[in-house]
């Protein structure tokens, strides 16, 4: 392997350790905002059910405590045995529909940003948590974006993913290609082929690398 060739396998394995690294930290970044979404789901989930299963498990508790006379000291039930039972299967299976009912009820009032306890409280509550470990990846990848790896490359910015380098690297090791030009110039030629296209380029970093 010649020296220029050399070089630019070097350079695009150095090219590839950083772009793997800002598509990893841009997942975290997606991650994050995913974590952020379903953890104020997951409030609004458990205040919603906490609330509308209390109010038919109080009426329940309520109707046995005063319904069975026996809790009471008194003697014998004026109903049958079958007769409370039927009454309090059909009560609670009533109790339960409602609590179904209610659930949505309060999950529609929570999702409002009107509400003190509604979900612009809890974006509230909750963003300075996840802010703080977006603005740690941002600035990591800032520091990443300004090395001279990325901002001195020759490389055209449409290549800047981890499958086009994958190819680059590929044809500089089998000495298909002696220089960075020419890896490029055979990727090019081999992107013409719609039916290898798609295995060849990725949708770029969302990030552009900032120019000295």
């Amino acid at each position: 392997m010649g020296k220029e060739e050399s070089v630019a396998l070097e350079h695009c394995q150095e090219l590839m350790e950083k772009v793997e690294t800002i598509e990893d930290k841009l997942h975290q970044l997606e991650v994050i905002k995913i974590e952020f979404r379903q953890e104020i789901q997951n409030k609004i989930n458990y205040r919603s059910a906490l609330l509308s299963f209390s109010f038919p498990v109080l009426i329940l508790a309520f109707y046995i405590i005063n319904d069975f006379s026996f809790i009471h000291g008194q003697g014998q039930l004026d109903r049958s045995a079958l007769e409370t039972f039927l009454i309090t299967f059909m009560l609670s299976f009533s109790l339960w529909a409602l609590g179904i009912f209610l659930n949505d009820i309060f999950k529609k009032i929570f999702w409002s940003k009107t509400l003190p306890m509604g979900r612009k409280a809890l974006v509230k509550q909750l963003f300075p948590k996840y802010n703080q470990k977006s603005q740690w990846l941002i600035e990591s990848l800032e520091e990443l974006l300004a090395c001279e790896t990325l901002t001195n490359t020759e490389l055209p910015e449409r290549y800047m993913n981890i499958k086009s380098l994958s190819y680059i690297i590929e044809v500089l090791k089998v000495k298909d290609a002696q220089t960075l030009r020419e890896a490029v110039e055979l990727l090019e030629l081999e992107i013409k082929n719609i039916r290898v296209e798609q295995s060849l380029l990725a949708e770029r970093v969302s990030v552009e690398p900032k120019k000295r």
